[in-house]
């Protein structure tokens, strides 16, 4: 049997096919693992206002308020979620919203509002300070 010498100036060959097979591995791992969810987005306005009405219109606009603990009230009174968006396409259907937060309320509760507003018919919402 012969054997021949290795030639100790040259590296030795490092095969790829294992590193690719794991790099496939882990591919498929992540796009198993992930959730892609739907996100749904809406569009919202921020309403800069010196005091005056900025619209020529005689409507006066609605107010919602929106405090920390989440509790609703349309122009001074309390109204629930389920009731707000009925509420308004009832009785203001032609006025603007004006959606106030105050005392610190949490983002998750006005964008409840929004959403509440948005699946009511309410597309055209201030968000106002």
């Amino acid at each position: 049997m012969q054997l021949r010498e290795r030639n100790r100036g040259s590296s030795p060959m490092i095969g790829l096919t294992p590193l690719i097979d794991v790099v496939f591995i882990l591919l498929i791992f992540f796009m198993l693992a992930s959730s892609f969810l739907d996100w749904k987005g809406f569009e919202m306005s921020v309403a800069i206002t010196d005091g005056k009405s900025t619209s020529q219109s005689d409507v006066r606009p609605v107010t919602i308020n929106v405090d920390a603990n989440g509790k609703l009230s349309l122009n001074g009174e309390a109204v629930s979620l389920s009731a707000l968006a009925p509420m308004l396409v009832r009785d203001h259907a032609n006025a603007p919203v004006r959606l106030r937060p105050i005392n610190g309320v949490n983002l998750q509760h006005l964008v409840e509002v929004m959403d509440a507003l948005g699946r009511g018919g309410v597309t055209d919402v201030d968000l106002v300070e």
